[in-house]
C-alpha cells in the first residue's frame, strides 16, 4: 500500500495557519477579542523565550481569541477559514504537484499537522486527504498534547494501527517543511523536505532527504 502524507503549514500553505486562524475566528464570532491581539504576540515571544510549551501556548491563544466558542462552532468557521486561506494567500506549487502525483498513483493521502482538527479537516476535505492526524481541543483542553515532533510520529503510528495497516506492507513518503518533523522523516521510506533556503536544503540532504522548493512551478 502506498500511502502520503503532509504536513499542513508552509508545506501544502504558504504561511502558517495558526494565528491568522485566531484573528479570522475573533472577526467571525466576537470582533471585540481583537483587542487582544497584542497579548497573544507578547505571548507567542515568551513561548520562544522558552517560558512554557506550545500546548500551553496554543491552548492560551484559543481561550483568548476565540473564548467559550464550542467545538462545533469552531469546526463551523474552520470551514469557512480554510477556503478564504487556500484562496488567499495560497498553496504551494511544486508540493500541490507532488500530491496530484500521488493521488494519480493511488496513494492513500493523509494530513499529519500540529494544527487543530477542527480546521486542518477542512483543508483535507478541500483538497481531497483520506485522513486528518491533528491537534484535538475538546473545548477547554488539549487531549494528548500538541501533534508535533516525536509526538506526531506516535500518532502516525497509532493510526496506521488504527486502520490496520503493517508498516512492512506500506510504502510511506512524508512532506514537511519542518525539522521538528525529523522523526517521521528518518522513518519514512521516501522523505521530502520542503524548502526555498539554501542553508535548509543542504542541512536536510546530509540526512538524505530529498528537497523540493515548494514555490517552484
Amino acid at each position: 500500500m502506498r500511502i502520503a502524507i503532509y504536513d499542513l503549514d508552509r508545506t501544502l500553505t504558504q504561511r502558517a495557519t495558526f494565528t491568522p486562524f485566531l484573528m479570522f475566528c475573533a472577526r467571525r464570532t466576537a470582533p471585540w477579542r481583537l483587542l487582544a491581539l497584542p497579548i497573544w504576540i507578547v505571548a507567542m515571544l515568551g513561548y520562544r523565550a522558552g517560558l512554557y510549551s506550545r500546548t500551553a501556548l496554543k491552548r492560551f491563544g484559543l481561550r483568548l481569541m476565540t473564548g467559550s466558542a464550542s467545538p462545533d462552532r469552531l469546526r463551523s468557521v474552520g470551514e469557512a477559514f480554510a477556503s478564504r486561506f487556500i484562496a488567499n494567500p495560497g498553496l504551494m506549487p511544486k508540493t500541490m504537484a507532488e500530491l496530484k502525483q500521488d493521488r494519480r498513483a493511488g496513494a492513500r493521502l493523509v494530513i499529519a499537522t500540529a494544527a487543530f482538527e477542527f480546521y486542518a479537516t477542512a483543508f483535507a476535505a478541500a483538497l481531497g486527504f483520506d485522513a486528518v492526524i491533528a491537534t484535538q481541543w475538546d473545548g477547554d483542553a488539549i487531549p494528548g498534547g500538541n501533534c508535533y515532533g516525536a509526538s506526531k510520529k506516535a500518532r502516525v503510528l497509532a493510526w496506521l494501527e488504527g486502520e490496520g495497516i503493517p508498516r512492512d506492507r506500506a510504502s510511506i513518503r512524508f512532506a514537511s517543511d519542518s525539522f521538528a518533523d525529523a522523526p517521521l522523516l528518518d522513518w519514512a521510506d521516501e522523505p521530502i523536505f520542503v524548502t526555498s533556503s539554501a542553508s535548509q536544503a543542504r542541512r536536510a540532504r546530509v540526512r538524505g532527504w530529498r528537497v523540493i522548493d515548494p514555490l517552484e512551478t
